[in-house]
């Protein structure tokens, strides 16, 4: 009995421990740090759920950084989904290596309420965004 149950112990434990046969034993690829992994190329989107734009909110504001001397890229903002109700649209400027703050301020008569926000690359310029905020009117009350 004993010579079985050893056998018994021995397969559970191969069958536990060595990977299936077709497995990828793979590393997991590595996650994504270098800058150009997060660049906006044209139609790229950036979407932010569940947004209350009803505390104030006149405008938001981008940092970004366009290192492609062939033409300044636009980022538009839309409502609800990507093909939702433009709010307005970014200009983003050639700006070498260093990070501009892009503002896109003004009555946001459409934007009142709990809404989903995309940020859509358009043009042919890449551009990474490095921050993302929202412009208070601190005279809300």
């Amino acid at each position: 009995m004993r010579p079985f149950a050893l056998a018994t112990m021995i397969a559970i434990l191969l069958f536990v421990v060595l990977p299936a046969s077709g497995q990828n034993n793979a590393a997991p690829p590595a996650p994504k740090t270098k800058p150009e992994d997060f660049v906006m190329k044209s139609g790229s989107i950036l979407g932010f759920r569940q947004i209350n734009l009803s505390m104030g909110e006149v405008g938001f504001e981008v940092l970004v950084s366009c290192a492609d001397k062939s033409g300044a890229g636009k980022l538009e903002f839309r409502l609800d989904h990507a093909k939702g109700k433009k709010i307005g649209t970014l200009e983003i400027p050639y700006t070498a290596d260093t990070v501009y703050s892009a503002k896109l301020v003004g009555h946001l008569p459409h934007a009142m309420g709990v809404h989903d926000l995309y940020l859509i690359a358009k043009g042919g310029s890449e551009f990474s965004i490095s921050a993302f905020g929202f412009i208070q009117n601190y005279w809300y009350k």
